[in-house]
Formats: C-alpha cells, structure tokens, sequence
C-alpha cells in the first residue's frame, strides 16, 4: 500500500558564495600567487597552484564541505515488536468469541487507522493526482480510503483459519524507516505467505506505510488501481471519487448481510 518529493532548498553555501566573493576571495588567491617567488621550485608552484585553486572553487562554492544527512534512528527492534503486537491483536480480535460482527469490525477498524498511516498512504496511491485535488475531493478521497481499506482488511482476517503469524527479522531500509519480514505459516500443508510491512516513524509514532504480500506492494498496486480508474473517466478525479462511493456502498451492504 504510502509520496511527492519535497523541494529542495537552496543550500546555505550560497550565502557564503556572495559574501566571498564580495570581500575580494578570487583576489587573494592573486595575493598568494603575487607573493611567491619569481622563480619558485616545481613543489612550491603545485603548492600555490592547489591552493589558488581550492581558493577559486570555494568561492564558486564547489569546494564546500559536505553536508552529512542527520543519522536516521534505527527502529529496526522496535517495528518487528510492532507488527509481531499488531499480529496478535488481529487473532485476539478473531478469536474473541464474545465480539459479534459489527463489534469486531469497530475493533479493526479502531487497530488499523492507529497502525497504518492511512493519510500518508492515500496520498501516495493518488499519487500526482493529489497535488491537483482540492481540499474537498482530498479530504472525501481520504474518508472513503480509510472506509475501503478497514472494510477489506477485516474481511481478510475474518477468513482466519488457524494460520500462524511470525516475524522472522527486520532491517533499515532506504528510507530510515524499517521492513519487518513475516510468514504467515497455512494449516493443512499450504504453502507459508511471506509478507513484509514497511514500518517509519511519522510524527514519532511507528506506522505501516506499505505492506508487500510475496514481493507485491500493496501501495503500488492500488495506485495503479486508482490511476486506470481515474484515466477511465477522462482523468477526472471526480470518477475515482464516485466508483470509491459504490464500493464502500457495496462493502456496507455486504457487512449488515452478514
């Protein structure tokens, strides 16, 4: 299952740029060379050569020091116990005979919407069409996401049978944020499910932002979804709106049959 890419700043070495090169940088690398003597050696002259150059490229601003990235916090142990929690707040959430249907989708839907990060997530599957949405069509689309995903992930797990949830390892990804692999192991000798959930740490809260089901993302393919919808109705996001509307209608209906 969720983004644009933020602009980027002009960096701070461009006010360092100005200011050299107003107080005369380029000069004094003709100070250097004026001060040598008339015939230097051939290691004097490399010497005052590099230096007048680096002089010259630090004026351009070419020559700066990097700037290191803040290190990302490792949250690697703390997002395997989040999705082992989450998995075990999903059976008991089965498992509780005591719930009926409606109680137990209130419980899934209380789960999901505090585990995944369903704005950061819709904003990704809309993909460009986000940056064109109203405020309207954003804040209707995020109310008929969150709606879509709780109802298609509590019927998922009401088809629980008896698999075995369990995180086999975790590691940093690109991102900073973490990817927690697990097996969803299958009673009566099927095969094991390997999923992995792509977990960060919005607003310092650990969240899932993707879940890849055999090496599938999620995110990925509802965007793709969401987009062959959308260029069906013209490129209109106002299609996408409506055919949501329907199956959240569908999915309600099917919820009170059952």
């Amino acid at each position: 299952m969720l983004r644009g890419h933020p602009a980027t700043e002009a960096p701070a070495v461009d006010h360092f740029t100005l200011a050299f090169h107003r107080g005369g940088g380029i000069v004094s690398a003709n100070v250097v060379a004026a001060a040598a003597p008339r015939r230097p050696n051939r290691g004097t002259q490399m010497t005052q050569l590099r230096l007048a150059a680096l002089v010259l490229l630090v004026g351009l601003g070419l020559a700066s020091a990097p700037v290191r990235p803040a290190i990302a916090q490792d949250i690697t142990k703390e997002a395997g116990a989040f999705v082992q929690s989450l998995g075990d707040k999903a059976i008991q959430i089965i498992t509780d005979k005591s719930l009926d249907a409606k109680a137990r989708e209130a419980r899934f839907h209380d789960m999901l919407v505090d585990s995944f990060d369903v704005p950061g997530i819709g904003r990704f599957v809309l993909g460009r069409y986000w940056r064109s949405a109203s405020e309207a069509q954003r804040a209707e689309f995020l109310k008929l996401f969150q709606a879509m995903i709780v109802k298609t992930y509590s019927g998922r797990f009401n088809e629980y049978k008896g698999e075995q949830f369990t995180v086999t390892g975790a590691h940093q990804d690109a991102t900073g944020g973490a990817m927690v692999s697990t097996v969803i192991t299958q009673p009566n000798g099927r095969p094991p499910v390997k999923v992995d959930w792509r977990v960060q740490l919005p607003e310092g809260k650990l969240k899932i932002v993707d879940v890849i089901i055999e090496g599938v993302s999620m995110s990925v393919t509802q965007q793709q979804e969401f987009g062959s919808v959308i260029q069906r109705h013209g490129g209109q996001l106002d299609g996408l709106l409506a055919t949501m509307r329907e199956r959240v209608q569908q999915q309600n209906a099917a919820s009170a049959k059952g």
